[in-house]
């Protein structure tokens, strides 16, 4: 849960700094399902260069693509677990003082917003969500962009299958109408859309969808006039020079 003392949250150039610290010091990563992407290794030969790694995954293409893996094992997640149960002993060593070093970097440099006189800030807003609904264990959909990275670092969930997220194939417009299906499939929980004004604008249509088919979806719109995350790579990488990403007031 987002919330457990132990969670270190997302790991990679939108994750956490404590998360990114504990990978770079680990010695061994148990990686279930991972692609090892860019977004989360940088640059490859120094990811986690002191780590062995045991990758399982249920795509043979995988293994050794990206990282290469000690011990590579092709399986689904849920028997490979459940085998690793049955052989895994407690370890001799003790581990308390690597868990309390972890817990000193969430505490030093936890996941942080500045408050503005003039407008609500993005994170301020997913924040205050995450405090009025906790109780409620929503599901929560998104588009693609910043506010997507901003849902997963602000938002802290408790349940499997209760964020909804396009991923790795960066599906602009995924928000509402995935959304729309959770909330078919669970009428009676609470379903939240964050999304950005560039990816709703994809599929606004369906808002007409939602009224005539009776789908009571909640959507979070957070407008920062941009296709905010392709802006914020035009800053730091090419002098704010704007290719197409500016959408009006």
């Amino acid at each position: 849960p987002g919330e457990h003392e132990l969670c270190m949250h997302m790991l990679g150039m939108h994750g956490s700094v404590y998360a990114n610290m504990a990978i770079s010091h680990a010695d061994l990563i148990i990686a279930l399902g991972v692609r090892f992407d860019d977004r989360v290794t940088g640059k490859v030969e120094e990811f986690a260069k002191n780590a062995k790694i045991v990758h399982v995954d249920i795509d043979p293409s995988e293994i050794n693509k990206i990282k290469d893996a000690e011990v590579p094992v092709v399986s689904d997640v849920k028997y490979a677990i459940d085998q690793l149960n049955k052989i895994v002993k407690p370890p001799k060593a003790d581990l308390s003082p690597w868990v309390e070093q972890c817990k000193a970097w969430k505490a030093e440099f936890p996941f942080s917003y500045r408050l503005a006189d003039d407008h609500l800030c993005s994170q301020y807003v997913i924040d205050q969500l995450y405090r009025l609904t906790r109780d409620m264990d929503p599901i929560i959909t998104t588009g693609v962009g910043q506010h997507q990275m901003w849902a997963a670092q602000f938002f802290k969930y408790k349940s499997p299958r209760t964020l909804l997220t396009s991923s790795g194939l960066g599906t602009m417009g995924f928000g509402l109408p995935s959304a729309m299906g959770a909330k078919v499939a669970n009428p009676d929980r609470m379903v939240i859309d964050i999304d950005g004004d560039g990816s709703f604008l994809m599929n606004i249509q369906e808002m007409a969808t939602c009224f005539c088919e009776d789908i009571p979806v909640k959507v979070l719109l957070l407008n920062n006039q941009h296709l905010g995350m392709v802006m914020q790579w035009e800053d730091r990488f090419l002098n704010s020079n704007r290719a197409h990403t500016y959408l009006g007031p």
